[in-house]
Order: C-alpha cells, then sequence, then structure tokens
C-alpha cells in the first residue's frame, strides 16, 4: 500500500492534490507545528495584476502552535476580501461555477474552529471537485507522535501498514533521510510532479505555475484532473527496502 503524508494548506497547489491521487491511503499531517511565512495559511491566484497571495491571518500568541490549535483572526475580513478576490478573478473563467461550493463552504458566515480545520475543508472540496476518492485519516487521529521529522513519517506509515511512502520531490534535498524508511522496511518513491499546462485567464500575465488548484479549477473544469495525470512524469521507480 502506498501511504503519502502532507500538512494540509489554504487553497493548495495541484502538486498536493496530485499526491493525494498517486495514494491509496493519504495522511493529513494536521498536527505539525504552524510556520508562519510558509504555505499552511497562504496561498497565489492568478488576477489581471499578476500573482495575488491570499493569506488566512492567524491569531499570534507568541508560541508556536500545532496546526490543530491555530486560530484564525476573525477581527479582519479576510473572508469577504478573499472570496470578492477570487469571483473577480475568475469572473470569465469557463468553469468558475465548479468553485462556487468551495467558496460557499469556506467564506459563508462561519468560523473555522483551527487553521487545520478550514485547510482539511480547502483540500476535501477540492478533491471532490477532482473526482479523487483517495480515503484519508487525520494524523492527529492516530497515536501521538513519539518522534519527529523523518522519524515521525516512518512512524505514521507503520501504523497504517504502508509497504510504500510517496515523498514529494521538495523533501528528495531538504530533509528525508530514506535510510530510516529503508530499516523500517519501507519503499520510498518520488511523486515527480510536473505542473499541467493549460489556457490561463489574464493571458497579459502570461503562464503561470503552481497556483491554487482554484486556477486549474477554473479553467479546465472536469478535465481538471485528466491534465493533471497526463502531465505527471513516469515515477521513479520504488527504492527496494
Amino acid at each position: 500500500m502506498t501511504v503519502a503524508i502532507h500538512q494540509p494548506h489554504y487553497l493548495p497547489y495541484p502538486g498536493l492534490l496530485d499526491k493525494l491521487d498517486q495514494a491509496d491511503l493519504f495522511i493529513w499531517l494536521d498536527d505539525a507545528a504552524f510556520t508562519r511565512g510558509g504555505w499552511q495559511n497562504r496561498n497565489w491566484i492568478k488576477t489581471h495584476d499578476g500573482r495575488r497571495l491570499l493569506t488566512a491571518p492567524v491569531v499570534h500568541t507568541g508560541r508556536q502552535e500545532r496546526l490543530t490549535a491555530a486560530r484564525l483572526d476573525y477581527t479582519l475580513p479576510w473572508q469577504n476580501k478573499h472570496r470578492a478576490t477570487i469571483e473577480q478573478a475568475y469572473a470569465r473563467a469557463p468553469h468558475r461555477d465548479l468553485c462556487s461550493d468551495l467558496l460557499n463552504l469556506l467564506y459563508a458566515p462561519r468560523t473555522w474552529p483551527t487553521l487545520a480545520d478550514l485547510n482539511l475543508a480547502c483540500s476535501t472540496e477540492l478533491a471532490r471537485v477532482l473526482d479523487i476518492r483517495t480515503p484519508t485519516i487525520r494524523s492527529s487521529r492516530l497515536r501521538p507522535a513519539r518522534a519527529a521529522k523523518t522519524a515521525r513519517l516512518v512512524e505514521l506509515c507503520r501504523e497504517v501498514g504502508a509497504t510504500t511512502y510517496l515523498a514529494g520531490d521538495g523533501s528528495r534535498t531538504r530533509y528525508l533521510n530514506t535510510t530510516l524508511f529503508e530499516q523500517a522496511g519501507i519503499a520510498v518513491q518520488w511523486q515527480n510532479y510536473q505542473p499541467p499546462a493549460y489556457p490561463q485567464q489574464h493571458p497579459a500575465q502570461g503562464t503561470l505555475d503552481n497556483l491554487s488548484t482554484l486556477d486549474l479549477i477554473a479553467n479546465l473544469g472536469p478535465h481538471s484532473l485528466p491534465a493533471l495525470r497526463v502531465a505527471r512524469r513516469a515515477p521513479a521507480p520504488a527504492v527496494a527496502a
């Protein structure tokens, strides 16, 4: 069984959904530490001015918190602003209506208990629109962490019975210790994500990669998942344990 693990992001880019699509089981690392300045609470969309960064503000507490404890700042009208910006950016997109349910879910008059809850709602709804049916589980609902970094990933994989770990491309050179997987008898396979090519809105701004998956869906609609799969390079062979 191939297992992938990733922190939930706000309005995630297609690479995360591609990873979800490739896995047999996906673990949301929702008890990871919240890091300011990362992608846990922000992402890009494309507007007539080019890239626009949308950030869901998180309350400053003076201490590092888990995503499951990070609270969103509702003293700021960010929900209304994000919705208006998205609707204006994709007003002429051929499949903008497919994003309506997501916008209604995220930006209705409600508050999300934590950043983890908001981000999981984003990814769940995007996966539904793309028709990705990979089962998922939250790491916070498994055994409490006894390790960190790669050892934590191995710990989670062993708990769910993984035989292969699907690793994101960025971890190849940054932090993943493949030796720990080998010692646990778990093969490592690299995602090898490649951004799909598709017609975008606001062509004067050129083609932009790694925008929110909203951009892909608004422009390609039901053809979004096939486009991800066509663009996907043949995955590297799994590294035998």
